[in-house]
């Protein structure tokens, strides 16, 4: 014990000459004093008030002063124990490992009254942030209420005693966001939920209308509402999503359709810049959608990665700020036109979509920051880390593979000459840099396809900052190739698509798809972009 209420409760330190066991049952005795003398008979509000407080890992070790102190500040601003307040609720702070301290109270103070101790969690929350300053702790992100629910303890140890590298929670929140992403309409997301092995049942108002749903896995016993998911996962939220959504005309190829929401995904970054708030949350929130989807479908060698970043993305997709859907739909189209295709075994098109998806988290990060949404920045960012490295081990050989097909030497010189003309400024580091062949095939592939090189280049420069950019060269590859692979008239098919046989290995394969590993909280450079 480390402190207490008036400084002398009975410390029960195994230590102690008769041992813990005697010195519990008196400290409980005291602790519970005021509440048996006070409480009104037969009442079944809550007697005990319980707060761990924490130091991060990379912490210094706190004296048991400090601690003392911390635990007191906290009493303090939860109303639990005002400072100099003789009458208020007993308590204790026991201290059983070195980064962290837990604090009991009894809810009854000691002049009859109840205390003051409402939104105790925010206020201790407040309170340690500013502990974390005072202290020259590692300084933790401020929230808005926006954030998801974290699985419990007791979840946490059932899925590891399964052998799950997730919770049933986090499992399902994944698979709500793939459903909605999938459906244009409240039929379709249940059909979507059964379909990715989603157990679920409805709750009916007295009128037969459906108020809302909860849903579970098989083998499990626990059953999550919507909103315990997520706050935009509850049913009102889910039908205000699907009331913009336009019917969506399925006629792209898997090719197609892969490039098509590359290209889309392109235009997030200046929507974010030129759109209002309400706009940028809805492109927010659609590029979480198509990282889910994307992760979802991507080759197994790289998709526990990317699961990953879609599970610490899903804190930056929401904010105070209600998004409207309709501005975003053109992205929302482009993600469920992919999950009617069987994912892509392409290296460069799954290259291509990895490398604009990064761009626009980091945009993204730059939108929420500017906000002061610090939680939703910092997520974002880990995201681009994950998803930068994602991308450089998915570009790597399709990067080879177009420089190996390098022009020959006049055209080389002939584009060196297009790209000064077009670009003085970056000329330079394009030339020069390690991406230059495969730009140039590019380039070549472009320009046999019928476009017009200057233009296509000022058009793939105009969407990116290349100032910024690590590598202005790779940008160009990328930005000019989903220009140049649009698709066309040949490659679209008048087939009205069904339950196809496509459709029917897409859901299975989704249905089966392992969720990432946690991982450790990654370092990132805000100074960097992708």
């Amino acid at each position: 014990m480390i402190a207490s209420w008036n400084g002398f409760a009975p410390d029960p330190a195994p230590e102690r000459p008769r041992g813990p066991r005697d010195t519990i049952a008196k400290l409980a005795a005291h602790l519970d004093l005021p509440v048996n003398a006070l409480k009104a008979a037969g009442s079944n509000a809550p007697t005990v008030w319980h707060c761990s407080v924490r130091a991060a890992p990379e912490d210094r070790i706190l004296t048991d002063t400090e601690w003392a102190a911390i635990a007191r500040r906290i009493v303090h601003a939860t109303g639990i124990a005002p400072k100099g307040d003789t009458k208020a609720c007993r308590w204790v702070a026991v201290r059983h490992n070195a980064d962290h301290i837990h604090i009991v109270a009894t809810l009854m103070r000691q002049d009859g009254r109840t205390p003051d101790n409402g939104r105790d969690f925010t206020r201790a929350q407040r309170e340690a942030r500013q502990i974390e300053i005072d202290y020259v702790l590692r300084r933790v992100r401020s929230g808005d209420g926006t954030a998801a629910k974290r699985p419990t303890q007791a979840e946490q140890h059932r899925a590891k005693r399964l052998g799950h590298a997730t919770t049933a929670r986090e499992q399902l929140r994944t698979k709500v966001r793939l459903a909605v992403a999938a459906a244009s309409d409240e039929e379709q997301f249940f059909l979507a939920l059964d379909q990715f092995g989603v157990l679920f049942k409805k709750s009916l108002l007295p009128s037969g209308d459906v108020k809302g749903y909860s849903v579970t896995l098989p083998g499990e016993t626990a059953w999550f509402s919507g909103s315990n998911l997520a706050p935009d996962l509850s049913l009102p939220k889910i039908r205000q999503r699907l009331a913009t959504i336009d019917p969506l005309p399925r006629k792209l190829t898997p090719t197609a359709a892969w490039k098509q929401a590359a290209r889309t995904t392109e235009n997030v970054p200046h929507a974010l810049r030129t759109g209002n708030d309400e706009a940028g949350q809805a492109h927010i929130a659609a590029l979480s959608e198509l990282l889910d989807v994307t992760a979802a479908l991507s080759p197994p060698a790289h998709r526990a990665r990317l699961h990953h970043a879609a599970e610490v993305f899903e804190r930056a997709n929401r904010s105070r700020i209600k998004p409207q859907h309709r501005k975003a739909n053109a992205l929302h189209r482009a993600t469920r036109e992919l999950l009617y295709t069987s994912g892509t075994k392409d290296g460069e098109t799954l290259a291509l979509i990895l490398f604009m998806i990064a761009v626009a988290v980091i945009a993204a990060a730059e939108w929420h920051a500017q906000r002061g949404h610090q939680q939703q920045a910092e997520a974002a960012w880990q995201t681009g880390v994950h998803l930068h490295t994602a991308y450089q081990q998915a570009a790597a050989q399709p990067l080879a593979n177009l420089s190996h097909r390098t022009p020959d030497t006049h055209t080389l010189t002939r584009y060196q000459h297009t790209v000064q003309t077009v670009l003085p400024d970056h000329a330079t580091r394009i030339a020069t840099a390690p991406a230059w062949p495969a730009l140039a095939t590019v380039l070549a592939d472009a320009e046999q396809a019928g476009h017009d090189n200057a233009e296509i280049l000022g058009q793939a420069a105009q969407s990116h900052n290349l100032t910024d950019a690590n590598s202005p060269a790779q940008t160009l590859v990328w930005s000019v190739r989903a220009r140049t692979r649009k698709a066309t008239a040949g490659d679209r098919t008048t087939a009205a698509r069904t339950k196809t046989a496509t459709e029917r290995t897409t859901a299975t394969t989704l249905a089966a798809t392992p969720t990432a590993p946690a991982t450790d909280r990654v370092a990132h450079d805000p100074t960097r972009r992708h």
